[in-house]
């Protein structure tokens, strides 16, 4: 009886009967090579966020995994290679042209920071807040290319638009250009420290993790941290002369840093509920570890699960031990569910109790934006009886403190 399966025509487990040894060793080849070059992403193709650094940033970056690289990630790498010398190349033009400016230009206030965890909504309301004229925000490119966004922003930024998904691959929100981004990313392509950096290599597992609270490191190391960010805030300051509006989740370990250095900032606390938290931030370092990863697949199994579990409790901690340092006024804390539920009533209460001037002027742009967005559904995940209680048992602080328990 004839296999079904092995007599397709030019299947892999075709019959091979009458071939030539020649032939079958290179078919063989060519099938290693395929394999090789075999493109793993999971959420689908998406530009590498090291494209934005300099030759030397992406050379230490290399060296950091020692290039331990899969054949299937060397297109992009060779691509993020040959552009690294221009992002050299356009810093030097920049600095030359901006730094004393930048050098001078004074932070407008107030500084505006979301914390939250990763998937508690904080991009949800970043957005939200991004819709006041009045108020700037870091945007994709300038987080992408931190170091020449001023010299090159104007003249190419709406062509890189070309080069990023209609959708974030992680999630399906809008993606852009020009929309607000984690400042963090551009953290990375300074080249400073940062927990993100174990996008790039995931096999290797965490990176940086001293730098998520920033208690742990020296007190240059310390210094260091705060003057490249406070060049980072300068620059984009420079650039739209608009007091910002900042999220990275990272900033939720680092208030005590952040409130020492600017003392007039804000803070927007959101919190979530924890069993979504879990598994939504599972799936988007899979999602990122797999299109940022410098080889793939990532085989990240061997420790997310415990990353992801101890890194909320570290991060909520340090929140919650920080936030008296905090002025009470200083402070707003909401839960993803009651800002759904009503968004313009909830960023009333916040522009009322952190003094963010008049909510009228962003009212219109924030209904625009509800209404262009309106259709958007969040992911639904499933989740066993067993890990509920282990999220229950080792997340109680924020479960009880936030109300989540079951």
């Amino acid at each position: 009886m004839t296999n079904r399966i092995t007599a397709k025509s030019g299947g892999e487990n075709a019959p091979s009967e009458g071939v030539p040894e020649k032939t079958k060793k290179k078919k063989k080849k060519r099938g290693w090579l395929r394999q090789k070059f075999k493109v793993h992403r999971k959420g689908g193709w998406l530009l590498y966020i090291w494209h934005g650094m300099r030759f030397g940033t992406w050379w230490g970056l290399l060296k950091r995994g020692n290039f331990d690289v899969t054949l299937n990630c060397i297109p992009n790498i060779l691509t993020v290679t040959l552009f690294s010398p221009v992002n050299s190349l356009l810093y030097h033009i920049s600095e030359a042209l901006f730094a004393r400016r930048v050098a001078e230009t004074e932070i407008i206030e107030p500084l505006v920071f979301v914390l939250g965890h990763w998937r508690a909504g904080t991009t949800y309301l970043h957005e939200l807040l991004a819709c006041d004229p009045a108020f700037g925000f870091p945007n994709t490119y300038e987080c992408t290319f931190p170091d020449h966004f001023i010299l090159s922003e104007p003249a190419v930024a709406r062509w890189f638009d070309v080069f990023l998904p209609k959708k974030r691959p992680m999630d399906n929100m809008a993606a852009g250009y020009d929309r607000p981004y984690e400042d963090e990313f551009a953290l990375c392509n300074l080249g400073m420290p940062s927990p993100y950096m174990f996008l790039a290599w995931p096999r290797q597992g965490p990176a940086d993790e001293d730098y998520l609270d920033l208690r742990d490191i020296s007190g240059a190391e310390r210094r260091a941290w705060i003057a490249g960010f406070e060049t980072l805030l300068k620059r984009i300051t420079f650039r739209q002369k608009k007091p910002l509006i900042l999220k990275s989740p990272t900033h939720t370990a680092r208030v005590r840093t952040l409130i020492e250095s600017y003392p007039n900032a804000r803070f927007i606390y959101i919190a979530r509920d924890p069993y979504k938290v879990y598994a939504s931030t599972i799936n988007v370092w899979k999602t990122m570890n797999s299109v940022q990863g410098l080889h793939n697949p990532a085989r990240d199994d061997v420790w997310l699960d415990e990353f992801v579990m101890k890194t909320f409790v570290r991060m909520f901690r340090a929140y919650d031990e920080d936030r008296a340092l905090v002025p009470r006024e200083n402070l707003v804390e909401i839960k993803y569910e009651d800002l759904v539920a009503d968004p313009v009533g909830n960023l009333k209460r916040i522009y009322d109790q952190l003094r963010l001037g008049d909510f009228s002027r962003a009212e219109p742009y924030v209904t625009d934006y509800l209404s262009q967005t309106g259709d958007y559904q969040t992911n639904v995940w499933e989740m066993t009886a067993s890990r509920r209680r282990e999220i229950r048992a080792r997340w109680a602080d924020y479960i009880d403190r936030f109300g989540y328990g079951d």
